[in-house]
């Protein structure tokens, strides 16, 4: 790399600053402007050069004082008087480095924001698009936000996701602050790995201590467990909760009651999670000053009122009051699809929710929020006081598929066939209508000329969603199958994937805030009325 002309280049850059003058007029044009930071004679920005193969590779470019750039691991390096330039790759010690004379660059609390939306990207390079959309719209954006079983399945790190995040932020010079979560942790293990990693909220996944069984006893047996339990214990959760109705809302409008069916199902399926919660909370939430979230929605049944008061109301007990708490609402919220149910019920359901959440002093957090655009507006209007969370995360892997199916769409016909004849491969993991049985499209109606359709299909969207990890992993003779003609045609498409990213993105975030009013008006303003994949 010709190290003199950036050093001509960091050099205009000071006389740009110097002048009040914006960097329009760069001569080279790797040096991506969003990302350039001067901090008094100190300079920071990223290069993007295009490869031989029409990938972006992105590298870092200091200019700043002798004594203190050996903070960063450089592979060149150009003297300059009391100065140096030196160019460097985008590591974690080089992350760090930055981070300490950037404090943007580190996640932060989502707690003083009203409105926040979780945006977990499996690949790895969404979050650019992400960020670009989100400026100035007051909306915190969590962009480091996977599952374990997620990096499993893409064979990626916390480590990984929060440094492509970090980078991401770095690169369009997003100040406005970002958030890095452990998602879905079940283990105190996984607690102390994601906290490590730097993540500054915790999901607490309490599947593996809610007792889901309880919902499906008879009254009788309901009654004999809970009988079992301490002298001390029952009078306690009598006491407290049978037969007494709670007034709950920001105006003190609605209320919870208790029979002896809520009170009995209520213990039985949640006071397990509620020990839990307390352990995490004491052993890594104060310590660490995290946000915390708590998960009711990974099981099988919906959580009622009496569930969800009587959850947060043992939290308070203790002293705690969640950032967030999800509970599972009325209705299906089905990977992949829009919302499944009566959308009268769930305004109800929903809003009665909120206002437990309101009276705790917390907010809600709707899950498996991807294209659930029929009920955005409901949660929009509901919380808009308040304030919520929305989290999403697999469907932007739809949005790559798109740019498959638009750019090799014999790829795209091979993937939807190998994820239709494998589908049992992820029954066990994910909740989904999608059967090869049924509705989803067949293989052979998927044709080169005929496959765009699938990502418009409920079925089939379903398919190619929940077999994200199976695709990516599919290896014959010790060859990815798959995996890496996907990335070639991805990484070759960078600014198609995200005019997709963003169309996807902005009919979520347009619905919540109120811009359109119904899903059909949102689609009818943002889908694209042309193809405008021939235009990249």
């Amino acid at each position: 790399m010709d190290l003199d002309k950036l050093l001509k280049n960091v050099q205009k850059i000071l006389a740009d600053v110097d002048n009040d003058a914006k960097f329009d007029n760069l001569s080279n044009k790797e040096i991506y402007v969003p990302s350039i930071q001067v901090q008094g004679r100190n300079v920071y920005f990223n290069l993007h050069h295009v490869n031989e193969k029409g990938y972006t590779e992105k590298t870092l470019v200091v200019y700043e004082d002798k004594l203190s750039i050996g903070d960063f691991v450089a592979d060149e390096r150009l003297d300059h008087g009391q100065r140096a330039l030196i160019v460097a790759q985008q590591t974690e010690p080089n992350y760090k480095a930055l981070a300490k004379r950037f404090s943007w660059m580190k996640p932060t609390s989502r707690r003083d924001y009203k409105y926040s939306f979780g945006l977990g990207d499996r690949l790895g390079n969404a979050s650019n698009a992400h960020l670009r959309f989100l400026k100035g719209k007051h909306i915190f954006p969590v962009i480091a936000q996977q599952s374990i079983r997620e990096l499993t399945l893409m064979h990626r790190t916390n480590t990984d996701v929060f440094l492509d995040a970090a980078w991401s932020v770095f690169d369009e010079g997003f100040t406005y602050g970002w958030g890095a979560e452990g998602d879905h942790v079940k283990t105190e293990y996984e607690v102390d790995y994601a906290v490590k990693v730097g993540c500054r909220t915790i999901v607490l996944d309490c599947t593996e201590v809610i007792n889901n069984k309880a919902v499906t006893l008879s009254d009788e047996e309901l009654d004999k467990q809970f009988n079992a339990l301490d002298d001390d214990q029952k009078k306690y959760f009598n006491d407290t909760y049978l037969n007494k109705t709670f007034t709950v809302g920001a105006h003190n409008d609605a209320e919870v009651h208790f029979t002896k069916h809520d009170v009995e199902e209520s213990v039985l399926t949640f006071y397990g999670a509620v020990l839990f919660a307390t352990k995490i909370y004491h052993k890594f939430v104060v310590p660490y000053d995290l946000d915390f979230e708590i998960s009711m929605d990974e099981t099988p049944y919906s959580t009622t009122n009496p569930n969800h008061y009587f959850f947060a109301n043992e939290l308070h007990r203790r002293g705690i009051t969640p950032t967030t708490m999800a509970p599972r609402f009325y209705g299906e919220f089905q990977k992949a699809i829009d919302y499944i149910g009566d959308l009268d019920k769930f305004e109800k359901d929903f809003s009665l929710h909120e206002k437990i959440a309101e009276h705790f002093g917390y907010k809600l957090s709707v899950h498996s929020g991807s294209d659930k655009l029929s009920v955005y507006p409901i949660i929009g209007r509901l919380a808009k006081a308040h304030g919520w969370h929305v989290k999403t995360a697999g469907t932007h892997w739809l949005e790559a598929c798109r740019v498959i199916a638009h750019k090799d769409p014999q790829l795209f016909v091979d993937m939807y066939r190998y994820a239709y004849n494998n589908l049992d491969d992820v029954k066990d993991f994910y909740v989904f209508n999608a059967q090869t049985d049924g509705n989803a499209p067949k293989p052979e109606t998927v044709t080169p000329d005929h496959c765009q359709f699938v990502l418009s299909d409920d079925d089939g969207r379903q398919v190619m969603h929940t077999m994200f990890g199976s695709l990516m992993n599919a290896q014959h003779n010790y060859h990815y199958v798959f995996r890496d003609k996907f990335w070639d045609i991805l990484k070759k498409n960078q600014k198609l994937y995200d005019k997709f990213l963003n169309i996807h993105l902005a009919e979520h975030i347009d619905l919540l805030t109120g811009k359109y009013a119904t899903k059909q008006e949102a689609l009818d303003a943002l889908e694209p009325k042309t193809d405008i994949a021939k235009e990249y």
